[in-house]
């Protein structure tokens, strides 16, 4: 495709193989996604994580952890979906600003079928660092999609939700057919684009499809996850699914998938690239930091034409690969307002509409009363925020670089908002299962 909005189709590659979730299962591995984005995903599934979540309880000395696996579960189907018991799934926690996991908090299920059970060990100080792991030791077991309250006090669900994450996929696909996987599966032609920008409104896959996945969720004190002797702080988050491969250890497990920001990895690299990111820890990855500078700077219809400012911002708020949340904020969850220093807060629109001189007039004028507890809930709106510092001006109106004028206005939001969603006010706060 050489159409300059052809570009889009690296930087979403997230979701290239929703369209054909038919037939992922059904025919075989398909290349696509971080919904199966390497070899290994395609052929497990249950390993496959596609979104993780922080964000503030539901009292002001709380959190909520989220990890979100198993994709494109067909509606009806997320009840009798389970959990694979070989894989060791991970949250890794920074709370001292090195980057380096030093709490983690592990899951792994016990057996098989509705009487699954799934264990939560830690959170506690990881037995190893890096891609390697052992289990720390055990907090309590809960029944497979039922809430319980574990005997340190944290509560704690395992079992299907509604997927909460929100996408015009279809109109992706009239933008860029050939990123379809379902025509690659046939072995059909691939169609001319029907279309050359994302439409208003937009239409969420996800919720019109009823797709579910397996979720963790966790509410704890806040004060489990801060320093020896410390108070709670800024911590960087990021998640892992590990199995145990031949020549491991006694009880170890490799890495085989690693996930920190939503629609990084899988915006910036190539199908290829994403195995090496996946078995990296995030301050060994070189990778994904040289993929989101090239794409940036390569020109239409293979990146994003973007200037060297530009991308060198991006590259410095994006990587380490890790979520960052401030348990000493009393504010929500705002996605990159602590790496942005709480501009990423204001509204996308008012991003998107107000000229740069003013976007910091505007913040003072606010008021904003709180600091910055970043991290991110269910109904942040990362695909506009993404699409806004890759195709618009963001990333100059966040302060973070001078202004290039290479932006694509009908490329920076897909228009669709969480509103098909089904959140609870309630532990688990995700959807139940369609």
């Amino acid at each position: 495709m050489k159409t300059k909005t052809g570009f889009i189709a690296a930087s979403l590659a997230t979701l290239v193989g929703l369209a054909a979730a038919v037939t992922l299962y059904s025919v075989g591995p398909v290349r696509s996604s971080d919904h199966q984005d390497s070899p290994s995903m395609l052929s497990r599934p249950g390993a496959d994580i596609t979104d993780a979540y922080v964000w503030p309880g539901k009292t002001p000395d709380s959190v909520v952890l989220a990890l979100n696996v198993h994709p494109l579960i067909p509606a009806g189907m997320g009840r009798s979906t389970y959990f694979d018991p070989g894989v060791m799934y991970q949250f890794k926690i920074d709370n001292v600003g090195d980057h380096m996991e030093h709490l983690v908090l592990q899951f792994q299920a016990k057996g098989v079928g509705p009487g699954q059970t799934i264990a939560m060990y830690g959170p506690a100080k990881p037995n190893m660092t890096g891609t390697l792991s052992t289990f720390v030791s055990n907090a309590g077991d809960a029944p497979y999609n039922q809430t319980t309250t574990l005997p340190n006090g944290v509560k704690f669900f395992a079992g299907p939700r509604e997927d909460p994450f929100y996408f015009d996929l279809s109109q992706f696909f009239k933008i860029v057919p050939d990123r379809n996987a379902s025509y690659h599966v046939h072995g059909n032609s691939v169609p001319a684009p029907s279309a050359t920008c994302f439409r208003k409104p937009g239409i969420d896959f996800l919720s019109a499809n009823g797709f579910n996945v397996l979720s963790l969720v966790v509410e704890m004190p806040r004060s489990m996850l801060a320093p020896p002797g410390g108070r709670p702080g800024r911590i960087n988050v990021w998640t892992s699914t590990s199995v145990q491969e031949r020549g491991s250890g006694a009880g170890e497990y490799t890495q085989i998938e690693r996930w920190g920001r939503p629609a990084i990895k899988e915006a910036f690299q190539t199908f290829d690239e994403h195995d090496s990111t996946n078995r990296s820890a995030p301050t060994s990855d070189r990778t994904l930091p040289r993929a989101i500078k090239s794409f940036m700077m390569a020109q239409p219809p293979f990146g994003a034409g973007r200037s060297e400012a530009v991308a060198n911002a991006m590259v410095a708020t994006l990587i380490p690969d890790e979520m960052e949340a401030d348990l000493s904020a009393s504010g929500p969850a705002r996605y990159l307002a602590v790496e942005t220093n709480g501009k990423s807060g204001l509204p996308v629109a008012v991003v998107r509409a107000v000229p740069v001189p003013f976007i910091y007039g505007i913040k003072r004028a606010l008021g904003d009363p709180y600091r910055h507890f970043g991290g991110r809930d269910p109904g942040s709106p990362v695909i506009d925020l993404d699409l806004g510092a890759i195709f618009g001006s963001l990333i100059p109106k966040l302060g973070l670089a001078p202004e290039d004028g290479h932006e694509t206005p009908c490329l920076t939001s897909d228009n669709v908002t969480p509103s098909g969603k089904h959140f609870t006010a309630d532990f688990p706060y995700l959807g139940a299962p369609r």
